[in-house]
């Protein structure tokens, strides 16, 4: 939740910025391109240390690679009814990948990044925090973008 403290500081310090300015559209460029910078800053923050192996995706065994597939589907079938449900869903199939996992070394770790994050966003779900649905998706992505079977 380090957004809600983090935003509203860096939207009145460009504030505070444009007011100086002589050049209000050039100013208001500035302030899009740095707000767009501390909003993706925060939205990895979460990530950190996520890697690729050398410029390949790390190798994940197939039950893994098979929950994540339920989880990806899970968040695209999402209507944006019950915020609840889909981090119970998510968490469930989550704990199930942790009940199975048999994976091993550094691609255990990496993988490890997305799924601690997955875990903490799909609880965020459960307590009806529909903010989160973005960062899940987002880590799911993650997951896509660095890992293969």
């Amino acid at each position: 939740m380090k957004i809600k403290f983090i935003l509203p500081i860096a939207a009145l310090s460009l504030f505070a910025i444009s007011c100086s300015s002589e050049d209000n559209q050039e100013t208001a460029e500035n302030e899009e391109v740095a707000i767009t910078e501390v909003v993706e800053e925060i939205s990895e923050a979460p990530l950190e240390g996520l890697i690729l192996n050398e410029g390949a995706k790390w190798k994940v065994d197939s039950t893994t690679n098979a929950g994540m597939l339920v989880v990806d589907s899970l968040i695209n079938n999402f209507q944006e009814e019950d915020y609840v449900a889909l981090g119970s869903d998510i968490k469930a199939e989550l704990g199930s990948i942790i009940d199975q996992c048999k994976m091993e070394g550094e691609d255990h770790n990496q993988y490890h990044i997305v799924l601690h994050a997955m875990m903490k966003e799909s609880k965020a779900l459960k307590s009806g925090d529909s903010e989160t649905t973005e960062q899940v998706e987002m880590f799911s992505k993650a997951y896509f973008e660095h890992f293969e079977l």
